[in-house]
């Protein structure tokens, strides 16, 4: 496995996942708007006053959720693929006895030429804890010690 184009799969990976969730959002939210626009008077007024304040709640949820994931893919767009870590940073694909991570974005566990990569940011507890650690650094998490073998 080359380490270098392996590491600008995950990223293309995560950065295509954002982008769906934003899709995703803004379908919703348009759709949301036209629920809105469709909601008439002609139902009793509590009842319409009801659906208007659900719509509502609901446009706002979808807006901070759009909000918060531009945030992200702001932040994720900002990752420079082509320069190797020398520390752990947002771009820095870990190998730990647990597995591969990659840090950028709060993502999950995603599959990547039949491996799995668990895809964090620098906010999550294990991220904090890896922030500007080193490659053969013992690191501290759940109170157990564990050494960064790959760093990239």
């Amino acid at each position: 496995m080359n380490p270098t184009a392996f590491k600008e799969q995950v990223y293309h990976h995560c950065h295509a996942i954002i982008k769906e969730r934003l899709d995703t959002i803004h379908t919703n939210l348009e759709r949301l708007m036209d629920s809105k626009q469709n909601e008439t008077k002609s139902s009793a007024g509590d009842k319409y006053e009801t659906g208007m304040a659900m719509i509502q709640n609901e446009e706002d949820l979808y807006k901070r959720q759009l909000a918060n994931t531009q945030q992200i893919m702001e932040q994720f767009q900002k990752i420079d693929t082509s320069k190797p870590c020398i520390t752990v940073k947002p771009g820095a694909l870990i190998k730990l006895p647990a597995g591969w991570f990659y840090m950028g974005a709060a993502i999950g566990k995603i599959q990547v030429k039949d491996t799995d990569v668990f895809c964090i940011s620098l906010q999550s507890p294990i991220g904090g804890a890896l922030k500007n650690h080193k490659l053969n650094d013992k690191v501290y998490f759940n109170e157990q010690f564990f050494t960064i073998s790959e760093l990239y």
